[in-house]
């Protein structure tokens, strides 16, 4: 099990998680199933060859990347994603349509020492709420302003392993700036992450 949720790392209590941080930092609101929600801090960002990537971090110096919304990297866990390329570079989200879109996610991890696996992803506009259970950090009237997106695992390298389960991208307005506001994305078939910029503020919608 990751440890980025442990209490003894960046956990917190939900009476701790609900002050309104100090918004001279960029947070992310981390929630897994069967663990205390936990906050990261935006450390810094860095280019990419196929995008800017934010680099996440916790107090025990596990960093989480994330690229346009997706996770792209996680290290110092147990289920370490070294590196993810896409072929081709997915469009932006506002040019995702319901009849979606195809590409390859590439990605090697360190558990099991599988490199250059591959994964053929669909990604489409889902009308509409998505049929997941979302946090209560996520209020039905404002997730219902968002704009939902759907990416699906259809193939994948290494007939008959387990797949990733759906991923879910939520596209909005957060400090001002139109961007991802909340997903549903797994690094593993059972290990699957909440990530929700922190605070909710009333003008993301």
């Amino acid at each position: 099990m990751v440890s980025l949720v442990s209490t003894g790392g960046t956990g917190v209590s939900k009476d701790a998680i609900s002050l309104m941080p100090d918004l001279r930092y960029r947070y992310m609101r981390l929630e897994v199933q069967g663990h205390p929600p936990a906050l990261l801090v935006l450390g810094y960002l860095e280019p990419g060859p196929q995008g800017e990537v934010s680099v996440w971090y916790t107090g025990n110096q596990e960093l989480l990347r994330i690229q346009n919304g997706r996770v792209v990297g996680v290290t110092g866990t147990a289920q370490d994603w070294q590196r993810t390329r896409f072929k081709p570079v997915p469009p932006d989200w506002t040019n995702v349509t319901e009849q979606g879109v195809d590409y390859v996610r590439e990605r090697d991890e360190l558990q099991g020492y599988r490199f250059g696996h591959t994964e053929q992803v669909h990604l489409v506009q889902w009308q509409g709420l998505p049929p997941i259970d979302l946090p209560s950090t996520l209020p039905l009237p404002k997730a219902a302003e968002y704009r939902w997106f759907r990416e699906s695992v259809i193939s994948a390298s290494g007939a008959g392993g387990p797949t990733m389960p759906d991923a879910w991208f939520a596209w909005g307005r957060h400090r001002g700036v139109e961007t991802i506001v909340y997903s549903e994305q797994c690094i593993a078939p059972d290990f699957c992450l909440k990530l929700q910029p922190w605070p909710l503020l009333e003008e993301a919608k």
